[in-house]
């Protein structure tokens, strides 16, 4: 598409590309340092009302910081741009059995700070395009993030929609972009559209009818979500103009033979979200389990993470990117034993041959990974460089800990990570000689861990705890920026077992496949670039050229004297930020007319 016809001859001067309205999805690192001595067992927090400084309302008492020599305590926390926050720096005990009880101790209060301002959003509010047969329609929605009233609100009619009888309708201007907000819809007539409700089956074994995170919840259900510019049809929330009709997601079981000495080939579990059938185009990034056969419902003896119920409803309710997700089988049921291939190299179980770790990364790498990049369309298709970010990997317990080793041994493959209840104590020289070593890797992390975890090989619910927050220690003194390549889910009560991975779920899922790290193709259709002329010098043949450049999109800069002809063009590097700003510099015949068109 041609967008944004520019000529030297009419400068046109830019505007700032922030609209003035509070929210932002762009976040900003900001270093937090203070010096002080709290006593053995007791941790620093930074503490504040601003939803980035409970990491998404998850943490107690605050971001944790680390501790370095002289009692300094310090980390880098990624906060809202342009957000004025006000904080405290608060002291807590750290062990579990202490961390969710009595209140913190205040060290110094009352800061405030500005973050920084960050290019975008090109839009004021959120823009919500509504597909119905209703004859009008409103919207009645609040903004979760800053706790405000239900408010209504009249949707104009746009077009037509699928059929004669239905029509499109939007409002723009609502609530502050990246904002959470929870709606439903409704007409003149006493009519409501609310959301569907959660997934449920019959129960089947120790897979409950409702998947943990959504068991609390009653009808009517509400639609919620962070996105700014979205559909709705059908019950469904899109970031994109959804095709007609939607196919549902899929699963299909596939054996995966192996090709690596000593790891046995097995079943792989492969769930296709909605839509694959018909966005033909669309590729997806894809998320590796380990411990398959618990991971989609019904799940096995320990019960399920209902990663697939899961997955349909956060994609359906706009709160997750579309992904693949494939769970891969243990191998206690193919002749080889998760407890020495989830151990890396180096350490072992008692009564356990040495962990083989390196050898079943090698087997993802050799052979389930290609099946998945030849068969299907994820971000990594054959004979193109590698996206990092394309293929994430979660695990638990000693699937955690193989995930932790996988990241930061295999960051050029598995850019993501989930290290859900990792048993770290089955790790130590993995620990002291790969993690602690390592550098800062370009590799985002997701950690969770509860409070009561244990397990038959580690009865001490303090050492999978105390664990966690020391590698998460690590992580942080490395340069790992929390809400942005770092985030941690300390969780009160939670045990060990697949009802709480199952409870966390959503979380991992919004963080590492967070809406915000695709492009918005609806966005990008109603809000196009617009290219503006800074300056243009008529005698020295000089111009400056500005856009705002939205992530992922491949824009060509077209350049004619006449306007009749475009013979020239170059294509522009494609945004990595969410939106970038973008100065062009541009020479051309002093005596002749330049004209320049920005294409996608």
């Amino acid at each position: 598409m041609s967008r944004s016809l520019v000529t030297w001859s009419a400068i046109c001067l830019a505007a700032s590309s922030q609209i003035a309205n509070a929210g932002h999805p762009v976040k900003v690192p900001v270093e937090f340092s203070i010096t002080q001595d709290v006593g053995s067992g007791n941790e620093v927090f930074v503490s504040g009302s601003h939803r980035d400084l409970s990491s998404g309302g998850i943490q107690p008492w605050g971001v944790k910081l680390h501790w370095t020599d002289g009692n300094v305590w310090t980390g880098s926390i990624a906060l809202e741009a342009g957000a004025q926050v006000t904080y405290s720096f608060v002291s807590h005990p750290i062990s579990n059995a202490s961390f969710c009880s009595g209140s913190a101790t205040t060290i110094d209060s009352s800061h405030s700070l500005t973050v920084s301002n960050a290019p975008g959003p090109p839009y004021k509010g959120k823009l919500v395009r509504y597909l119905s047969s209703w004859t009008a329609a409103n919207l009645l929605f609040r903004d979760n993030t800053l706790g405000t009233d239900w408010t209504s609100v009249s949707m104009q009619k746009t077009g037509q929609g699928r059929t004669a009888s239905e029509s499109v309708y939007e409002v723009s201007d609502v609530s502050a972009s990246a904002d959470e907000i929870e709606f439903v819809f409704f007409d003149n007539n006493g009519h409501f559209d609310n959301a569907p409700p959660p997934p449920q089956n019959s129960p089947q074994g120790a897979a409950p009818a409702v998947p943990v995170p959504y068991q609390s919840l009653s009808a009517p259900y509400n639609y919620r979500t962070s996105l700014d510019v979205f559909t709705v049809q059908d019950g469904q929330v899109f970031n994109y103009s959804p095709p007609a009709t939607v196919s549902l997601p899929t699963i299909t079981n596939r054996f995966v033979d192996s090709t690596v000495s000593g790891i046995p080939g097995r079943n792989i579990h492969i769930f296709v979200p909605r839509g694959y059938t018909e966005n033909a185009t669309k590729r997806y990034p894809v998320v590796y389990f380990h411990d398959g056969q618990n991971v989609f419902f019904p799940g096995g003896t320990f019960g399920t993470w209902d990663a697939d119920r899961i997955g349909t409803y956060e994609m359906s309710q706009g709160r997750m990117r579309e992904a693949i997700l494939v769970a891969i089988d243990n191998a206690n049921d193919y002749g080889s034993d998760r407890q020495i291939e989830y151990i890396p190299p180096g350490d072992q179980l008692s009564g356990h041959p040495p962990g083989t770790a390196d050898k079943y990364v090698q087997f993802l790498r050799d052979n389930v990974l290609p099946t998945l990049d030849y068969n299907y369309r994820t971000l990594n298709p054959p004979g193109q460089a590698a996206q990092p970010n394309a293929d994430i990997t979660v695990g638990s317990s000693l699937g955690g800990l193989l995930t932790a080793y996988m990241g930061m041994t295999n960051s050029n493959v598995f850019g993501k990570i989930g290290v859900v209840s990792p048993a770290f104590w089955a790790g130590p020289n993995f620990i002291t000689n790969t993690l602690n070593a390592a550098p800062k890797l370009p590799l985002t992390i997701y950690m969770d861990i509860g409070t009561n975890e244990n397990s038959s090989s580690q009865s001490d619910s303090n050492v999978y705890w105390l664990d966690a927050w020391s590698v998460y220690n690590t992580w942080q003194s490395n340069g790992y920026i929390v809400n942005s390549d770092l985030l941690m889910y300390p969780k009160c009560g939670a045990v060990h077992n697949e009802g709480a991975w199952s409870a966390r779920l959503p979380t991992f899922f919004q963080f590492v496949l967070n809406l915000w790290s695709e492009t918005n193709t609806l966005a990008l259709a109603k809000f196009p670039p617009a290219l503006k002329l800074l300056s243009a010098d008529s005698v020295g043949g000089a111009a400056q050229l500005h856009f705002l450049a939205p992530l992922g999109v491949p824009f060509t800069l077209k350049r004619s004297g006449d306007l009749a002809n475009w013979p020239d063009q170059i294509s522009l590097t494609i945004a990595t930020d969410i939106w970038e700003d973008r100065i062009v510099e541009e020479g051309f015949t002093p005596a002749n007319h330049r004209f320049w068109q920005l294409a996608y």
